[in-house]
Parts: structure tokens; sequence; C-alpha cells
């Protein structure tokens, strides 16, 4: 990191961000971003040539940008596609990141080579076996960690106990002193749900930060402050979640503000995206479809945890922790 601030790569590619009506919005924002930083842009010659071509002089930041010549679609076989796409966009910013000549990656690509990259690249912190999406919803109080929320379908009742510690030591970089815990279930009772739950559950009991199974409908109340789960319930609750948002946004739109607070509350666009945690780099994953303001916050936020050098705090919490 040099005295410009972190050097922040974005990976346009494989989602919708690449398109010549997404990256001038993304422009047009990027001022907004809270600290100094420079900003590397991966993608194709026709993509470069956009970014060449807008007045990146009104940036208060330094703009980079590198070809590439191959990338991965969002339909591809993930490890197939970083076995044979070495050149992608984001097979080169995954080894950029390894090397350490960017701080921090931003990603709309595959969700599944991004994870397969990264496992190929990047070291795991701790005892991690897995590492996790992690994503912020708000709630009536604060606002809530999940994970995980994609990035591993199914998993063991070892894998969720270290999605809480990851959780945990999560919160408590960001201020949280004494954060808790839930586990996502179908019922409070201590014997609901799969039989990973249930040994999760009854391991997680000796925590004092532990408060038990929350069901779907205590969610946002702000009882917890790290949400546990799979990647397969966590995404849906994410997605549906979002989903959600974004209708009663959209509802409320013909009666309010957007600069009421509720309203900025409800817009899901000012969310950053999931962070790839547990590993010993920082990476953001964005939705594909994310908006260009979408992708503004998770850039920034990126940014954010790069200038606060969040992976050696996050060493020294999960240190804590043992």
């Amino acid at each position: 990191m040099t005295s410009n601030g972190p050097l922040i790569g974005i990976d346009l590619m494989g989602g919708v961000s690449h398109h010549q009506d997404f990256i001038e919005p993304l422009f047009q924002i990027l001022s907004m971003l809270s600290a100094p930083c420079r900003l590397l842009f991966f993608g194709t010659a026709d993509v470069i040539r956009i970014i060449e071509g807008y007045q990146k002089e009104t940036l208060p930041f330094e703009i980079i940008t590198y070809e590439v010549d191959e990338v991965i679609g969002m339909d591809e076989d993930p490890l197939s596609a970083i076995r044979k796409k070495k050149n992608a966009s984001m097979c080169v910013a995954m080894r950029m990141l390894e090397s350490g000549e960017i701080d921090a990656l931003v990603s709309t690509g595959n969700t599944g080579a991004l994870l397969a990259s990264a496992k190929m690249h990047l070291n795991m912190l701790d005892d991690f076996m897995r590492p996790a999406l992690l994503a912020l919803l708000p709630t009536m109080t604060t606002q809530l960690a999940i994970l995980d929320v994609g990035a591993n379908v199914t998993c063991k009742s070892k894998h969720l106990l270290q999605f809480a510690k990851m959780g945990l030591a999560y919160q408590k970089t960001q201020g949280h002193n004494a954060p808790k815990i839930g586990l996502l279930n179908i019922g409070s009772e201590k014997g609901k749900g799969r039989l990973e739950f249930q040994e999760a559950h009854h391991t997680l009991q000796n925590n004092p930060a532990f408060i038990g199974n929350v069901e779907g409908t205590e969610v946002f109340e702000g009882k917890i402050d790290v949400l546990v789960t799979d990647g397969f319930a966590g995404n849906i609750l994410l997605k549906t979640s979002e989903g959600l948002s974004s209708f009663i946004f959209n509802k409320l739109k013909e009666h309010l503000s957007d600069s009421n607070p509720l309203m900025q509350q409800l817009n899901t666009a000012d969310y950053p995206g999931a962070l790839l945690i547990g590993l010993d780099k920082l990476i953001i994953k964005c939705h594909g479809n994310a908006s260009p303001r979408a992708l503004f916050h998770g850039i920034n936020q990126a940014l954010r945890l790069a200038s606060e050098e969040f992976i050696q705090k996050f060493r020294s919490e999960l240190k804590s922790l043992c």
C-alpha cells in the first residue's frame, strides 16, 4: 500500500458490469469514494477502450487499466474455466492479489470460479477449512453479518462452527464488543433442523455469545449480530431479502423521496457485496447483475477495509477467540 492509498483491483468481466451503459454511470459516482486510492480495472480491449475514453482527470484518484483476452462466463464450470483460461480477468487479478500487487479485489464474475481461484492461490487463516461469503443485512438495531451466503452449498457442523468464529471476529473488528450469534433454523428448539445443525447447536450452546436457533421471522429483529447457516439457505435468505426490499422500495418510492432514511435502508444497491472471509487477502464479491451504485459500494467497502488493515485486525481477533 502506497501513500496514494490502497490499489483496488476491479474485475469487470463475467457479469453485466462490462457494458458501456454500466461503466459510464459507475465513473460518475466514483468521486464519492471515502478515502485516497488507486483503481485497477481488468477488462477486454473493448472495455478498456470505454474506460480510457472517459474523462478520468475529473476523478480525485488514479485509474489504471489492465487488458485481458479471456473471460470466464457465468455459466462455465468453475474448475475447468480457471484451469483453461489462465489469462482471464479473474485469474490474472487473483495472481496479482496473491503476489501483493493489489491490496484488494472486487469482482462481479462467476462466484464458483472466484472461490476456486481464491482457494488455489491464497492461504486460509487460522485453522479454517473453507472460506465463506459474509453479507450484511440491516436489522432493527444494527447490521447483521450472515454467513455463508453462497460459497458452501453443503456444510458439516464443523464448518458451521468455523463460520460462527469468522462472524464473531468480523463483528469485533467493526467495533462490536460483545456480538451475539444465532443459528438459522426451522424452529427455536435445540433439536430442530438437520443433523449438522443439531450438532453445531450442541457445541455452540457452550459459547456465551450464542443465543440459540433463529427462525426466519426473527432475522431482522436485531437480537443477534452474526447469523450462521450454510450457503444454500443463506443465499436464498439473502436474495429473498433483497427482492422483498426492492419490492417495498419501489412501492414506497411513489410516496417518499430517495433521501428519506427508510428509503436509504431499503435500497439494496447501498449495501456492499459479500466479503469472501477466512482467507489472507481481501475479496469482495458483488452480484453479476449488480447496478453501478451497488458495484460502487462494493468498491468502497474494499477500500474501507483495506485502509483499516482489516486482515491484520481479523487475525488479531481470531487469536483472542482461541
